[in-house]
C-alpha cells in the first residue's frame, strides 16, 4: 500500500473516531461512555503508533511486544471495572455520640463559678503557661509577644473588657477565643483551669462587673442556680456517760 495513502486513510479514521467521541460526550449511557472512551482512544493510538510512529514496518518482536502492552492494560481496566461495579455496598455504622447530661454540666458550671482559692492558684499555673507569653506577668498586655500582635493583648488591669469582664462572658471568651485577633480558643483545657483562669484574670481587674441573666445565658446557666450542696456527713452524738462505760470495759 502507498504510504501516502495509507497515511490519508489514517487521518480519516482519526476524524471519525474523534467524531464519534464527541457525539458519545452528549449522551449518557453509563458505563458505557467509558467503554466507548477508552475504546475509542485505544484504537487512534494503535493507528498512531503503527503508522505515523512507523510500528507496522518494525521488527516483529517489537510488535508482539507494543501489543502486549495493551493486553495488559485492558486486564487492568477490566478488573478495576470488575471491582467498581461488583464491589459490595457498604454500610456505615449508625453511630451515635454519647454526651455527658446537660444537667450535670450546669451544675459542674455553677459549681466552678464561684471562686476558690484552689481555683484561682489552678489560674495563675494556667495563665503562666498559656497567657503570659502576650499579657505579661502583672496581666498588662505587655507580654514577650505583645509588640507582634495587632491589636495589642488586653491589659487585665485596665478594667476595660471588649467582650465583657463578667465571669460568664470572661469564660466565653477564654473558651471560643475573639475573632478578628490574635486571641485563640483554650476549648482544650479542662473547666477547672478555664474557670480559674477567668477568677485570676478577673483578679486583675478593678471593680470587674457581675454576671446577669443575659451573662449567664452564654454559657447555659440560669440565674440565681446555686452549687449543688455536698453532702456532710455527721457523727451520732453519745452520751459521755455511756462513752465511759464501754472504755472501762
Amino acid at each position: 500500500m502507498d504510504h501516502r495513502s495509507a497515511y490519508k486513510k489514517v487521518w480519516i479514521a482519526l476524524l471519525v473516531l474523534t467524531v464519534i467521541t464527541v457525539n458519545v460526550a452528549y449522551h449518557d449511557f453509563g458505563v458505557w461512555n467509558i467503554v466507548v472512551a477508552m475504546g475509542v482512544a485505544s484504537i487512534k493510538a494503535s493507528l498512531v503508533c503503527l503508522f505515523f510512529m512507523h510500528l507496522k514496518y518494525d521488527n516483529r518482536l517489537n510488535q508482539v511486544i507494543f501489543a502486549s502492552s495493551f493486553v495488559f492494560l485492558a486486564i487492568f481496566v477490566g478488573l478495576t471495572l470488575s471491582d467498581a461495579l461488583f464491589r459490595p455496598a457498604v454500610v456505615a455504622a449508625n453511630v451515635t455520640a454519647v454526651e455527658a447530661p446537660a444537667s450535670s454540666q450546669a451544675v459542674k458550671i455553677n459549681e466552678l463559678r464561684m471562686s476558690t482559692p484552689d481555683l484561682v492558684a489552678k489560674g495563675k499555673q494556667a495563665y503562666l503557661a498559656n497567657c503570659m507569653v502576650c499579657h505579661g506577668a502583672e496581666g498588662r498586655g505587655d507580654g514577650p509577644a505583645a509588640t507582634a500582635l495587632n491589636p495589642k493583648p488586653r491589659d487585665f488591669t485596665s478594667g476595660v473588657w471588649k467582650q465583657g469582664g463578667s465571669p460568664a462572658q470572661v469564660f466565653k471568651t477564654v473558651s471560643d477565643g475573639m475573632s478578628g485577633t490574635p486571641m485563640p480558643p483554650f476549648s482544650s483545657l479542662s473547666l477547672e483551669e478555664r474557670w480559674g483562669l477567668v477568677h485570676f484574670v478577673r483578679g486583675l481587674s478593678p471593680n470587674p462587673p457581675a454576671d446577669t441573666k443575659e451573662t449567664l445565658a452564654l454559657i447555659g446557666v440560669q440565674e440565681g442556680a446555686a452549687p449543688a450542696p455536698k453532702p456532710v456527713t455527721t457523727l451520732p452524738e453519745l452520751p459521755v456517760k455511756f462513752i465511759m462505760e464501754r472504755m472501762t470495759k
